[in-house]
């Protein structure tokens, strides 16, 4: 019976690939959902949230005076497990619209659960990024 090779080096660069590949999916949809469950009065708050590298990211949409398209900043580089990883919202008002029961979400829940739905289900949903592409190394 042939021995099959040792592939430990292979397999680790595999896994650290699927990682990478895990923290992104995460990242963006955790974003993504985000923006879909956020208030809209303009669009403003839903566009602002933003993923930074090593440090929250400041960046923040104009303000809006009329209702816009709501619009996703994608990251432009590459999402790798070797930094810290922020989603952020740089608006005065972001912390006011997640906490407050005097907000309602998009999706129509109970007034200002939207965000701690969200920041609830982070760890099944991390979860789920990572095993889809870790069910890929064999």
């Amino acid at each position: 019976m042939a021995k099959k090779g040792f592939r430990g080096p292979e397999l680790v660069k595999e896994i650290d690939e699927a990682l990478d590949k895990g923290l992104a999916l995460f990242l963006t949809r955790t974003q993504s959902k985000l923006a879909a469950s956020s208030p809209v009065d303009t669009g403003r708050l839903a566009s602002s949230w933003m993923i930074g590298r090593g440090v929250p990211n400041r960046d923040a949409p104009p303000k809006r005076e009329t209702p816009g398209p709501v619009t996703i900043d994608k990251y432009g580089g590459q999402i790798t497990m070797d930094s810290d990883w922020f989603i952020s919202n740089n608006l005065p008002y972001a912390q006011r619209a997640a906490f407050d029961p005097g907000y309602v979400g998009r999706v129509g829940g109970g007034a200002g659960d939207w965000f701690t739905r969200i920041e609830n289900n982070l760890a099944k949903d991390a979860d789920k990024a990572f095993d889809f592409y870790l069910r890929k190394v064999k």
